[in-house]
């Protein structure tokens, strides 16, 4: 056996064996696995308008119960028109388009409520709560969310796969 120049046996050089690799290598996949395995879905356009929707309409709702104002909304060509209600007259506050891909219908008390030229205010909320009956379903190729009020005034969404 050679004998290094410090005196001390000479061992084999250190390295990893092939099986210690393969061994880390099956470990790292399966570490990856997991993580890929956890990854949220990719959301569905119905998913994230309605949701888009909810939060901005009940925001809106919101700050008409903070300013005391009436609100509304209604509908054109465009998209949704939410109005305000300065006490004088009706003022446009913010048109949502209309998502593209999904089909979007709106009940007013059990009636469908058509697009026109010019939007009117034709679902009106109060600012003390009150909201009227009303239904806006989005309908996409993989679900169909209904957003409609709830006993407490806010806006609600609802899955209906």
């Amino acid at each position: 056996m050679p004998i290094s120049e410090t005196g001390n046996r000479r061992t084999r050089e250190a390295g990893f064996s092939l099986v210690e690799l393969l061994a880390v290598l099956a470990i790292l996949s399966l570490m990856v696995g997991a993580v890929v395995m956890n990854l949220p879905q990719p959301r569905a356009d119905a998913d994230r308008a309605s949701e888009t929707l909810t939060v901005r309409l009940n925001a809106f709702l919101d700050e008409g119960a903070i300013a005391g104002e009436m609100r509304a909304l209604g509908v054109d060509a465009d998209g949704l028109v939410l109005f305000r209600h300065d006490g004088l007259a009706w003022q446009r506050a913010e048109t949502m388009p209309w998502p593209e891909n999904l089909s979007v219908r709106i009940d007013v008390a059990g009636e469908p409520l058509t697009p026109g030229e010019a939007a009117e205010p034709a679902l009106l909320f109060e600012p003390y709560g009150l909201v009227p009956d009303f239904a806006l379903t989005l309908r996409g190729s993989e679900a169909r969310y209904v957003l409609s009020a709830d006993e407490r005034g806010r806006v609600q969404r609802v899955a209906d796969r």
